[in-house]
């Protein structure tokens, strides 16, 4: 788990670095699966910079540019994180580059943000960092759409907002 999340967090933090130092401003942060979901974070931090606002504007901001495709079709293939391990690692990233406390970085990764037990879950927060999310074909947004039905409640289950795009080539 501990190496999980420090693969994840250079793949998303550092991958989001990585562009900015390269000189590369993407307008559109696809992310493949939840693996990358921390360039969310960075992406929001990389707009504080630039723009003086909070972490809370800058995520409303850059999530139109984000969009996550999801190619999982169960709930327990998502990557979870103790809190205590995302504490560990990203407790001081939270409250010094990002301006929130750890409690607030949780909320993003759980069903229920009151709940300290729950685990950080990479989904939730690709979703909650995304402007789009989709499935990989038809039977797999319909998939999708219940997997995150908890992260919307009170909606039908067929308006989740899960798309799909059917994997293949599409021509004009």
């Amino acid at each position: 788990s501990e190496l999980r999340l420090k693969q994840e967090m250079v793949l998303g933090i550092g991958g989001w670095r990585l562009l900015n130092a390269l000189g590369i401003h993407p307008q559109v942060c696809h992310l493949n699966e939840g693996h990358a979901a921390f360039a969310i974070l960075e992406r929001a931090y990389s707009y504080m910079k630039d723009t003086g606002l909070s972490f809370d504007v800058a995520l409303t901001v850059t999530r139109a540019g984000n969009l996550f495709t999801t190619h999982t079709a169960v709930a327990a293939g998502f990557d979870r994180f103790s809190p205590e391990l995302i504490d560990q690692y990203l407790g001081n990233y939270a409250e010094q580059k990002l301006g929130i406390t750890c409690t607030q970085l949780l909320a993003l990764g759980r069903k229920d943000p009151g709940n300290d037990s729950e685990k950080f879950n990479m989904a939730y927060l690709a979703i909650r960092g995304s402007g789009a999310v989709n499935g990989v074909s038809r039977l797999h947004g319909e998939v999708s759409r219940h997997l995150f039905e908890p992260l919307f409640p009170k909606w039908p289950a067929d308006e989740v907002p899960v798309g799909y795009i059917t994997n293949g080539v599409h021509m004009p």
